[in-house]
């Protein structure tokens, strides 16, 4: 009995392995996803809107792989789920209204004119408790995230609101295990961030089969005329 029990673990462990392997060499680079040329996709002007989370975000230039924009934060807007950046920090400053921010599990406010910055591996979430529109801007810092994140964030914004704020947990995993870590944030209300990484490698393979894509057409910022 305990040879059999032996054999069928390291049977499952085998088939996992081949999975993992086969699958990634086939949906990373035999058959990769459609991506776009961010430096002509994204433009100056471009608007990124949440209705879920309350918040709207302008594209004000690119450069160098990353983003400079504008956000402003609605009146009472949830804002996004606590969440974390594993490769880039991000800045918050204040150019009008108040913004709420939870850090490490500590609440802050920033008035106009004020500025702080999340390290990365930090939890946090910007919110606004206020009935005025609160806008987070800087004209010094140019670097606000990363290019690949901004695109990823106007595909993931219509997604959420389509669901209207309730994408189903399945789905939505399978989506970020497509993006990968390309999608550089990771949720508090989850398993640990190795974990994480590691499902979205775990399941790209069956969430490219099953149709999810990197790119969806019907997901583009808005454009001014």
């Amino acid at each position: 009995m305990n040879k059999l029990i032996k054999r069928l673990a390291i049977g499952i462990l085998a088939a996992v392995a081949a999975y993992v392997v086969l699958g990634v060499a086939v949906s990373d680079y035999l058959i990769p996803p459609e991506k776009v040329q961010l430096e002509s996709y994204l433009r100056s002007g471009d608007k990124f809107i949440s209705r879920t989370e309350g918040f709207v975000q302008t594209i004000l230039a690119n450069k160098d792989g990353w983003t400079h924009l504008s956000l402003e934060a609605q009146p009472f807007a949830e804002g996004p789920p606590i969440h974390l950046h594993e490769n880039f920090e991000e800045t918050f400053t204040v150019r009008s209204g108040t913004l709420s921010i939870i850090v490490a599990g500590e609440k802050r406010t920033l008035s106009a004119g004020e500025s702080f910055t999340v390290p990365r591996m930090t939890f946090h979430k910007p919110f606004n408790e206020t009935g005025e529109t609160v806008v987070v801007e800087s004209a010094e810092d140019t670097r606000t995230m990363p290019t690949q994140f901004a695109y990823i964030l106007s595909q993931i914004y219509p997604i959420v609101d389509k669901a209207e704020g309730r994408p189903g947990i399945v789905a939505m995993t399978m989506q970020m295990s497509v993006w990968g870590n390309d999608m550089d944030s990771y949720l508090a209300e989850g398993p640990p961030v190795a974990i994480q990484k590691a499902m979205r490698i775990l399941l790209r393979p069956a969430a490219r089969l099953l149709g999810y894509k990197y790119h969806n057409d019907e997901y583009k910022p808005l454009r001014p005329n």
